[in-house]
């Protein structure tokens, strides 16, 4: 019974991988990736295999699976092995796919088949599942990866695939029932897509799916060139017009052999997004009674048909140096079924068709297909209207302007994008709007920190700042009002030293005034020493008179003492006369004697004092002259300090002055620290303002 996961067919290189999402962007199966991650991942039984992602994936971290390592390993055991070869082979080998023949069997494969004989075949079952049951329309399934996204995503379309296997699993069953030989061998489909593994699930049928990639990587590792094996045909009959099978429209053209109006009722789609958009609104337009318009639906999933499939390495090719090599196959092909008249085209054709017959049999290539919808539906919620909303503003989408639906996460639209958000298949952090605005806002938080730890720390340094100015507004006060005491006190000092330098200025006249007395005392006390000088050499002059006084008073008293005695002897007559004048002669020298004793002494006396005097003078004027000499000093030092004092009142003016302008300077700084200290509280509400915005 058929397994309903999936096999994985693409393989996620992780070191590769830098979840640029351009694999979602082409992933027609979205909710298959998962870019919750450091990578996008993929989720295989949501994966539909188209290998979109392989060809997009620039950096190589997407590849396909395929079966070659384990093909070679069972051939260099020896393994009875057959091969079928895909008709996109002659796409993608530059015209030498029959070498590629020669390859296979040098590698030990028993037989070669050409699936575009089972493309002959596929549309011989079309044609009588057409005929037989005129259903409303037909999707053609030759692509594994369609079938995948009907079954998946799309099961109300089932019923219109066509019941009939594709080229590759036509051959196979083929083989198996006509080439007994090759019964039990397995069977290596060489083929352009990953997804045709699934394909052998599906049915039961295939062991290996060798990518054509995979072979051509061989032959470049063996530096052997394919055309250096021989080019040997296929061992089955040769296909006709099927061998264009691989170009867009080769279903189509194949059934023009048996029915020339098909193409006028083909819808020929192919590529992604179209056939994906094609089939999602399919069943909408059959409801309505628009579709189904035509009745076969020739549909591929690679744009190129499978000449493009993602294991051809054609992709970005030129759409013409592809298909010319599968045109060429095709003339080559027609003209073995076609020959020139028209009896022999009709004798061909009766031949090929003969052929077919003898390989085709009613059901032996009938399929069937499973709903593998429910997968989805357990993998992949849907979300509901709010949940959609809800998730919608947490990503910072909360209007319809700001659900851009810019494709740059990989997603068809934002909704998308929220869908897979909600699924856990993605993250907010991939969309290119949110992350916008969250950078927004972590710089706006940022900012907002930054700006709070500047506010804080301004706040902070402002406070500080205002203490410092309070702290130095009151020391501007105390300054001022220290300096103004100062000034005051400058000023009395100033007052006083100016008062000082008054009174010494008078001082100085005094002392000069004393010392032009003190020199005029000195020379008068000089010129009284000399007159004392002069009175006690004078006093000696009358000490000397008095002594000759003396004298003559003695000898005056001898004279009275000769003249009374002289009286005596002269009679009472005379010498009474005589004695009177004698005895008033010795009364005078008495007297005069006595006087002059007297005198004398008066004169030794003064004479003692004079000369007291004239020491004393003598001494005093020492002292004088001393006190001259210190008045002169005076003088000189009071002049000296009186330049002091006019130096030091100039000073105490200009220090006066000064501090006059210190006033107005001071009384400016306490002006300018009240203003900046205002100012300074304004800023601080300031700040407290812009902070709460």
């Amino acid at each position: 019974m058929e397994a309903k996961t999936l096999r994985p067919i693409i393989k996620v290189l992780e070191d590769k991988c830098i979840n640029c999402h351009r694999c979602i962007m082409v992933c027609p199966a979205k909710m298959c990736n998962d870019g919750s991650g450091k990578i996008v991942d993929h989720h295989p039984e949501l994966c539909i295999g188209c290998g979109e992602c392989i060809g997009a994936c620039t950096h190589g971290a997407r590849i396909g699976i395929d079966d070659f390592d384990v093909f070679m390993e069972d051939l260099r055991q020896g393994k009875n092995i057959i091969a079928i070869v895909a008709p996109a082979i002659a796409a993608s080998f530059d015209g030498t796919y029959l070498n590629v023949n020669g390859l296979l069997k040098s590698l030990g494969v028993k037989a070669v088949f050409d699936v575009s004989f089972g493309a002959e075949l596929t549309v011989k079952s079309y044609i009588n599942y057409m005929k037989k049951n005129k259903p409303k329309t037909v999707i053609a399934q030759p692509c594994p990866t369609l079938v995948s996204f009907i079954e998946l995503y799309r099961p109300e379309l089932i019923p219109y695939l066509a019941p009939a296997d594709s080229p590759m699993m036509h051959i196979m069953k083929m083989i198996k029932r006509y080439y007994p030989q090759y019964k039990n061998h397995r069977i290596a489909a060489i083929s352009p897509c990953f997804s045709k593994k699934r394909e052998f699930d599906a049915v039961g049928i295939g062991d290996y799916n060798v990518a054509f990639t995979s072979v051509k990587k061989y032959i470049d590792a063996s530096r052997k060139p394919i055309n250096t094996y021989p080019a040997l045909d296929y061992d089955n009959p040769s296909a006709e017009r099927a061998v264009l099978f691989s170009s867009p429209g080769g279903l189509m053209r194949t059934a023009q052999r048996y029915d020339k109006d098909i193409v006028s009722r083909t819808r020929k789609i192919e590529g992604s997004p179209e056939v994906y958009h094609y089939f999602a609104y399919l069943s909408a337009s059959i409801k309505k009674g628009n579709a189904p318009v035509y009745k076969l639906i020739d549909c591929l999933n690679c744009g190129m048909g499978c000449n493009g499939g993602p294991g051809t390495g054609n992709q970005g090719k030129h759409l013409d140096d592809v298909e010319c090599l599968v045109e060429r196959r095709h003339l080559e092909m027609r003209k073995k079924y076609q020959p020139n008249t028209l009896l022999k085209k009709l004798f061909a054709r009766n031949k090929l068709e003969k052929i077919l017959n003898s390989y085709w049999e009613e059901g032996l290539y009938n399929r069937s297909y499973t709903d593998r919808s429910d997968i989805f539906k357990k993998m992949v919620i849907s979300p509901s209207p709010q949940q959609i909303e809800d998730m919608f503003i947490q990503i910072h989408k909360k209007t319809p302007d700001e659900r851009l639906n810019c494709g740059a996460c990989g997603y068809k639209s934002c909704e998308q994008m929220v869908v897979a958000i909600i699924n856990g298949l993605n993250k907010p952090e991939n969309c290119r709007h949110y992350v916008e605005i969250e950078k927004n806002l972590r710089i706006e938080s940022e900012t907002q920190s930054m700006l709070n730890q500047v506010y804080d720390h301004t706040l902070e340094e402002m406070h500080k700042s205002i203490n410092g100015l309070e702290a130095l507004s009151g020391q501007i006060n105390e300054t001022a009002n220290y300096v103004l005491r100062s000034s005051q006190a400058i000023g009395q000092m100033v007052e006083s030293t100016r008062s000082i330098h008054t009174t010494l200025e008078h001082n100085a006249k005094t002392v000069l005034k004393l010392n032009a007395s003190s020199v005029e005392g000195k020379d008068r006390l000089h010129e009284i020493g000399g007159l004392i000088a002069d009175v006690s050499d004078q006093s000696e002059a009358l000490i000397d008179a008095c002594k000759v006084i003396g004298d003559i008073a003695n000898e005056t008293s001898i004279l009275g003492m000769n003249a009374a005695i002289e009286a005596a002897h002269a009679g009472e007559a005379v010498g009474r006369g005589f004695a009177v004048v004698a005895g008033e002669i010795r009364k005078l020298a008495d007297n005069s004697g006595h006087q002059a004793v007297e005198i004398s002494d008066n004169l030794k006396k003064i004479k003692g004092l004079i000369d007291n005097s004239k020491e004393s003078s003598a001494h005093a004027q020492e002292q004088f002259e001393q006190m001259a000499s210190l008045i002169d000093t005076v003088k000189n030092e009071e002049l000296r300090i009186k330049e002091a004092m006019d130096v030091q009142n100039a000073g105490g003016s200009q220090v006066l002055h000064s501090l006059s302008e210190i006033n107005a300077l001071i009384a400016k700084i306490r002006d300018s620290s009240t203003a900046l200290l205002a100012s300074g509280n304004m800023v601080i509400q300031d700040i407290n303002s812009l902070k709460t915005l």
